[in-house]
């Protein structure tokens, strides 16, 4: 244990020193800093509240008091005065308000290393405590998109849960940008999206293609008026239905529609894959999606897949993803071989 905190304040020192070198700030202040920063720190020797660091660590991830608290099921009150009590153990400001929400200052952002370091080392060690019990307890969160669900759930899921039924498994559904955000900030183990933002703070563990395709129903006239892939624009010209503003899958189609210098204006939005399979069934419309996404529905023969000739969507790629440099645990290890082995990423 001893070990795992001084990996702790190596990370913290690490970031801290960052910070003196940066020329935004006076060296003067930073060394004023990180003197009283220092001074603040040596009471982790003598053991910071858990509850007040995670008050505060949740009042950054959120930006907000109030979000922070209705996470955790607290008064507002409550958790502001556990941010104050270590602000005063600490002897140093950690949040600013900015209209309805709090900035993170200089030192909290050290402390939120410190906090991550110190999640993350007592997950290790239950972890490893897991594994000497042969997977009978543990944890893995994971974070996906809802075209990936369907894949996830029987092949891996059930069989690994049957397996490992000591080990909790969450699965919530998530945009790419927000599968991204919530792996880096150690809130999932795991992140399954398509095409997500660049993050130099990921690691990739399994990649492969998965183009978007124009998906309509069997007989649409888009399938005989063209001998060859049609483009986004000879796509877009039939009514067709989007995911809503601010999904990766919709980021995708506005650069593909870009790199043909085109505008596309859907008739339908929705932020459900499920719904828009529904609008394209009742031949209200097409829309575009990873085959992945309708490949109960394409073998079924409700449904056809059409690939574009469009760059950008024949390269849209579905990523494995999680956190650079963090520890993963035995149980997490093991679902992600598991998920490795789909065909989703073998192929088959």
């Amino acid at each position: 244990m001893v070990m795992s905190w001084c990996c702790c304040f190596k990370v913290l020192a690490e970031f801290a020193s960052g910070i003196l070198h940066d020329q935004r700030h006076p060296r003067q202040d930073c060394v004023a800093f990180w003197s009283t920063l220092n001074e603040g720190l040596a009471l982790a020797t003598r053991g910071l509240s858990d509850r007040r660091l995670r008050y505060f660590y949740e009042a950054v991830a959120a930006g907000s008091l109030r979000a922070a608290a209705q996470k955790l099921d607290v008064e507002p009150s409550v958790l502001s005065r556990q941010i104050q009590l270590l602000e005063t153990d600490l002897g140093v400001q950690l949040l600013e308000r900015r209209g309805r929400g709090v900035m993170p200052t200089d030192a909290a952002l050290v402390v939120v290393e410190h906090c991550k370091a110190r999640f993350s080392c007592e997950e290790t060690l239950l972890a490893q405590l897991d594994e000497l019990n042969g997977l009978q307890r543990g944890e893995v969160r994971l974070v996906a998109g809802e075209g990936f669900i369907a894949h996830l759930l029987a092949p891996v899921l059930e069989d690994f849960c049957a397996r490992h039924p000591g080990v909790r498994i969450s699965l919530d559904l998530a945009n790419a940008a927000d599968a991204v955000r919530l792996v880096v900030q150690d809130r999932a183990h795991i992140g399954l999206a398509l095409s997500p933002p660049p993050e130099e703070h990921t690691q990739v563990m399994a990649s492969r293609k998965q183009p978007l395709c124009a998906i309509v129903w069997p007989g649409h006239p888009l399938l005989a008026q063209s001998r060859t892939r049609p483009s986004l624009a000879e796509a877009t010209a039939h009514p067709h239905g989007l995911m809503s503003q601010g999904f990766g899958l919709r980021q995708l189609v506005q650069l593909a529609a870009f790199a043909e210098n085109i505008t596309v204006n859907p008739s339908f939005t929705s932020n459900s894959i499920a719904v828009l399979k529904h609008y394209v069934q009742a031949r209200a419309g097409i829309t575009f999606l990873s085959t992945s996404a309708v490949s109960a529905e394409t073998e079924a023969g409700t449904l056809v897949a059409l690939p574009m000739r469009n760059k950008v969507m024949a390269q849209a790629e579905a990523r494995l993803i999680v956190r650079r440099g963090r520890p993963l645990s035995f149980a997490a290890q093991q679902l992600i071989a598991s998920i490795r082995q789909l065909g989703l990423f073998t192929g088959s």
